[in-house]
């Protein structure tokens, strides 16, 4: 047996990257909790900008109506994606500027990083752990810094 580490399984024609990619897009344009988790495992792990982790649907449908509920609208972009397939895993990370009107017509901007990690469960990408976050410390522009 090699000690050598494994080498990833590249996705070699993107289908994989394409359909995740695509998942994360209708995450973004949806306001029900329904639409929000049609491709959520059970057991899926949430981590959410306003103080909120849930571990399976329920308490994220729950939670998704609710916010969605006080929204005039919401419209998200997405800035930036990177995407890694690795066999049945997958993740895509992004940078997403959202910007909503609640029903009091008040307006919120947000520049937001999200990570949807994913796992192919009998044949279908299914979304295992998402994390939202906003840098602390004020406005960020969206750039991220590297080395």
């Amino acid at each position: 047996m090699s000690d050598a580490p494994a080498k990833p399984i590249s996705d070699t024609k993107g289908k994989d990257k394409e359909t995740l990619v695509s998942i994360v897009k209708e995450m973004t344009e949806s306001m029900t909790g329904a639409q929000s988790t049609r491709h959520w495992a059970e057991d899926a792990l949430w981590f959410d900008i306003p103080p909120f982790a849930s571990r399976g649907i329920q308490p994220a449908l729950k939670f998704f109506d609710r916010v969605f509920g006080s929204f005039q609208s919401c419209k998200v972009d997405i800035l930036e994606t990177d995407v890694v397939v690795n066999g049945d895993m997958g993740l895509v990370c992004t940078i997403q500027r959202v910007n909503v009107v609640l029903k009091t017509g008040d307006a919120k901007r947000l520049v937001v990083r999200e990570t949807d990690c994913f796992e192919r469960r009998n044949g279908e990408w299914r979304l295992i752990h998402q994390h939202a976050s906003v840098p602390s410390g004020g406005d960020w522009d969206g750039k991220v810094t590297t080395a």
